[in-house]
Protein backbone atom coordinates (compact mmCIF):
# COMPACT_ATOMS: atom_id res chain seq x y z
CA UNK A 1 0.00 0.00 0.00
CA UNK A 2 1.51 3.60 -0.99
CA UNK A 3 1.96 5.62 2.32
CA UNK A 4 -0.13 8.23 3.09
CA UNK A 5 1.90 10.82 1.83
CA UNK A 6 1.87 9.75 -1.65
CA UNK A 7 -1.85 8.99 -1.68
CA UNK A 8 -2.59 12.81 -0.27
CA UNK A 9 -0.57 14.07 -3.50
CA UNK A 10 -2.32 11.63 -5.92
CA UNK A 11 -6.22 12.72 -4.29
CA UNK A 12 -5.42 16.82 -2.88
CA UNK A 13 -7.49 18.13 -6.16
CA UNK A 14 -10.35 16.39 -4.47
CA UNK A 15 -9.66 17.54 -1.28
CA UNK A 16 -10.09 20.87 -1.77
CA UNK A 17 -13.31 20.74 -2.46
CA UNK A 18 -15.51 21.04 0.87
CA UNK A 19 -18.03 18.58 1.28
CA UNK A 20 -21.71 19.74 1.96
CA UNK A 21 -22.09 16.87 4.33
CA UNK A 22 -18.62 17.26 6.30
CA UNK A 23 -18.14 16.10 9.80
CA UNK A 24 -17.64 18.63 12.32
CA UNK A 25 -15.66 18.15 15.39
CA UNK A 26 -16.03 19.59 18.65
CA UNK A 27 -13.52 19.11 21.37
CA UNK A 28 -14.01 19.06 25.01
CA UNK A 29 -13.06 18.28 28.57
CA UNK A 30 -14.92 16.90 31.76
CA UNK A 31 -13.40 17.39 34.83
CA UNK A 32 -14.74 17.46 38.74
CA UNK A 33 -17.97 16.62 37.45
CA UNK A 34 -18.14 19.96 35.08
CA UNK A 35 -17.45 19.73 31.32
CA UNK A 36 -16.68 22.10 28.85
CA UNK A 37 -16.91 22.68 24.89
CA UNK A 38 -14.44 23.84 22.54
CA UNK A 39 -17.14 25.50 20.20
CA UNK A 40 -15.57 28.20 17.65
CA UNK A 41 -12.00 28.12 19.47
CA UNK A 42 -8.69 25.87 19.82
CA UNK A 43 -7.84 26.71 23.05
CA UNK A 44 -9.67 27.51 26.10
CA UNK A 45 -7.96 27.81 29.87
CA UNK A 46 -10.31 26.27 32.41
CA UNK A 47 -9.27 28.90 35.39
CA UNK A 48 -10.95 26.76 38.17
CA UNK A 49 -8.96 23.48 37.92
CA UNK A 50 -5.80 25.13 36.37
CA UNK A 51 -5.77 23.87 33.22
CA UNK A 52 -6.08 24.44 29.29
CA UNK A 53 -6.54 22.64 26.19
CA UNK A 54 -5.72 23.05 22.91
CA UNK A 55 -6.24 21.59 19.59
CA UNK A 56 -4.34 21.09 16.90
CA UNK A 57 -5.81 20.12 13.33
CA UNK A 58 -3.37 17.76 10.74
CA UNK A 59 -4.15 17.14 7.12
CA UNK A 60 -2.46 13.95 7.03
CA UNK A 61 -4.84 12.76 3.82
CA UNK A 62 -7.11 13.84 2.07
CA UNK A 63 -9.96 11.80 3.38
CA UNK A 64 -8.17 12.08 7.09
CA UNK A 65 -8.83 14.87 9.51
CA UNK A 66 -6.72 14.07 12.53
CA UNK A 67 -6.83 16.22 15.44
CA UNK A 68 -4.19 16.39 18.51
CA UNK A 69 -5.99 17.33 21.66
CA UNK A 70 -3.82 18.72 24.66
CA UNK A 71 -4.44 19.20 28.28
CA UNK A 72 -2.32 20.85 30.37
CA UNK A 73 -2.65 21.14 34.40
CA UNK A 74 -0.91 24.00 35.85
CA UNK A 75 -1.74 23.47 39.56
CA UNK A 76 0.06 21.28 42.34
CA UNK A 77 -2.26 17.95 41.89
CA UNK A 78 -2.54 14.95 39.58
CA UNK A 79 -6.17 15.63 37.36
CA UNK A 80 -8.63 12.53 36.63
CA UNK A 81 -10.09 13.78 33.70
CA UNK A 82 -11.90 12.82 30.80
CA UNK A 83 -11.42 14.31 26.89
CA UNK A 84 -14.52 15.12 24.87
CA UNK A 85 -14.94 14.46 21.43
CA UNK A 86 -18.17 15.50 19.84
CA UNK A 87 -18.85 14.81 15.78
CA UNK A 88 -21.66 15.67 13.70
CA UNK A 89 -22.75 16.60 9.91
CA UNK A 90 -22.58 20.32 9.23
CA UNK A 91 -25.55 19.42 6.57
CA UNK A 92 -28.29 18.50 9.11
CA UNK A 93 -30.34 15.38 7.49
CA UNK A 94 -33.25 13.44 7.98
CA UNK A 95 -31.59 10.31 7.09
CA UNK A 96 -28.12 10.60 8.18
CA UNK A 97 -27.31 7.61 10.49
CA UNK A 98 -24.81 7.81 13.50
CA UNK A 99 -24.18 4.93 15.71
CA UNK A 100 -21.28 3.35 17.58
CA UNK A 101 -19.96 -0.36 17.30
CA UNK A 102 -19.03 -1.64 20.64
CA UNK A 103 -17.75 -5.02 18.22
CA UNK A 104 -15.36 -2.77 16.38
CA UNK A 105 -14.47 -0.29 19.04
CA UNK A 106 -15.67 2.56 16.58
CA UNK A 107 -18.13 5.06 15.69
CA UNK A 108 -20.03 5.40 12.05
CA UNK A 109 -21.72 8.49 10.55
CA UNK A 110 -23.66 7.73 7.47
CA UNK A 111 -24.66 9.70 5.24
CA UNK A 112 -26.89 8.63 1.77
CA UNK A 113 -23.29 9.32 -0.25
CA UNK A 114 -20.94 9.07 1.91
CA UNK A 115 -19.41 6.74 5.49
CA UNK A 116 -17.56 8.33 8.25
CA UNK A 117 -15.70 6.45 11.07
CA UNK A 118 -14.30 8.03 14.43
CA UNK A 119 -11.65 6.78 16.46
CA UNK A 120 -9.08 7.61 19.19
CA UNK A 121 -6.14 6.90 20.28
CA UNK A 122 -4.15 7.66 24.03
CA UNK A 123 -0.95 5.86 24.84
CA UNK A 124 -2.47 2.77 22.45
CA UNK A 125 -5.26 2.56 23.78
CA UNK A 126 -8.93 2.84 22.03
CA UNK A 127 -12.67 3.84 22.55
CA UNK A 128 -13.77 2.74 25.65
CA UNK A 129 -16.89 5.07 26.29
CA UNK A 130 -19.09 6.53 23.43
CA UNK A 131 -22.59 6.95 22.78
CA UNK A 132 -25.30 8.80 20.02
CA UNK A 133 -27.75 11.12 20.76
CA UNK A 134 -29.92 13.62 18.74
CA UNK A 135 -28.41 16.32 18.08
CA UNK A 136 -30.59 18.77 19.95
CA UNK A 137 -29.47 16.83 23.40
CA UNK A 138 -25.86 16.99 22.99
CA UNK A 139 -25.04 20.33 24.86
CA UNK A 140 -27.32 19.76 27.75
CA UNK A 141 -26.89 17.42 30.82
CA UNK A 142 -28.72 14.59 28.67
CA UNK A 143 -25.94 12.86 27.66
CA UNK A 144 -25.04 11.87 31.24
CA UNK A 145 -26.17 9.45 33.08
CA UNK A 146 -23.86 10.47 35.94
CA UNK A 147 -22.18 14.05 35.27
CA UNK A 148 -20.57 13.82 39.07
CA UNK A 149 -18.44 10.87 37.65
CA UNK A 150 -18.17 11.66 33.82
CA UNK A 151 -20.47 8.93 33.31
CA UNK A 152 -21.92 8.97 29.54
CA UNK A 153 -25.16 7.93 28.87
CA UNK A 154 -25.00 4.69 26.42
CA UNK A 155 -27.07 4.92 23.88
CA UNK A 156 -25.78 3.18 20.58
CA UNK A 157 -27.79 4.76 17.61
CA UNK A 158 -29.50 7.62 16.86
CA UNK A 159 -31.10 8.91 13.54
CA UNK A 160 -31.60 12.04 11.80
CA UNK A 161 -29.75 14.97 13.16
CA UNK A 162 -27.94 13.35 15.56
CA UNK A 163 -24.02 13.62 17.27
CA UNK A 164 -21.47 11.19 18.79
CA UNK A 165 -19.45 11.71 21.80
CA UNK A 166 -16.92 10.00 23.27
CA UNK A 167 -15.24 9.96 26.47
CA UNK A 168 -11.37 9.21 27.06
CA UNK A 169 -9.76 8.90 30.32
CA UNK A 170 -6.32 10.84 31.26
CA UNK A 171 -4.74 11.43 34.30
CA UNK A 172 -2.26 14.28 34.00
CA UNK A 173 0.39 14.95 36.78
CA UNK A 174 1.09 18.79 38.14
CA UNK A 175 2.94 20.45 35.69
CA UNK A 176 2.45 18.06 32.73
CA UNK A 177 0.51 18.05 29.35
CA UNK A 178 -1.38 15.04 28.60
CA UNK A 179 -1.72 14.31 24.49
CA UNK A 180 -4.88 12.19 22.80
CA UNK A 181 -5.09 11.97 19.15
CA UNK A 182 -8.23 11.71 17.37
CA UNK A 183 -9.38 11.36 13.88
CA UNK A 184 -11.96 10.86 11.46
CA UNK A 185 -11.83 9.23 8.07
CA UNK A 186 -14.33 9.36 5.13
CA UNK A 187 -15.03 6.96 2.57
CA UNK A 188 -17.68 5.13 0.56
CA UNK A 189 -17.68 1.88 2.30
CA UNK A 190 -16.24 0.25 5.60
CA UNK A 191 -13.39 -1.57 4.44
CA UNK A 192 -11.92 1.34 2.54
CA UNK A 193 -12.36 3.23 5.78
CA UNK A 194 -10.43 0.55 7.96
CA UNK A 195 -7.46 0.19 5.08
CA UNK A 196 -7.13 4.12 5.47
CA UNK A 197 -7.23 3.96 9.40
CA UNK A 198 -4.23 1.11 9.24
CA UNK A 199 -2.08 2.88 7.55
CA UNK A 200 -2.54 6.03 9.45
CA UNK A 201 -1.84 4.31 12.76
CA UNK A 202 1.42 2.81 11.03
CA UNK A 203 2.46 6.50 10.26
CA UNK A 204 1.38 7.72 14.37
CA UNK A 205 2.98 5.18 16.03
Amino acid sequence: MMNLIEKHNIEQTSGRQQSSESLLFIPGLWVNGKYYWLQDCTEKVIYDEEMTIRVKQEEVHSKIRMSSIFVSNHGNQEKEIKVLAMHHFSNVGKDNLTFVSPLDNRIFHHTNKQVYLVNAHYQRIGLTEYTAMPLWNVYTDQIWSSLQSGTLKYQPLAKGPAASVFALKMAIKPHETGKMITWSINGSNKNELIALEDALIKNIH
